[in-house]
């Protein structure tokens, strides 16, 4: 199935992409997430991510479908 992935902030950076669309195998978004940081090494210390599917916040359990938009942000803190 094919996914487009969108980087945001220092995503972008480690990437060096703004998005990709990306060739998968079924999966969860918490195993997109393993699978990114296992293709993108600047990742692999970053645990914590905040994830957007098709526009909206989820959880990492949700399936990903054929088509599905992935937007991958970091860690926001404000005070």
């Amino acid at each position: 199935m094919k996914i487009l992935i969108k980087y945001y902030a220092k995503y972008r950076d480690s990437t060096g992409k703004k998005e990709e669309i990306l060739e998968v195998d079924e999966m969860n978004v918490r195993e997109l997430l393993g699978f990114l940081r296992n293709r993108y090494p600047k990742l692999s210390g970053d645990k914590t991510s905040l994830i957007a599917l098709n526009n909206r916040f989820g959880k990492e359990e949700v399936q990903l479908s054929d088509g599905d938009t992935v937007s991958v942000f970091p860690p926001v803190s404000g005070g």
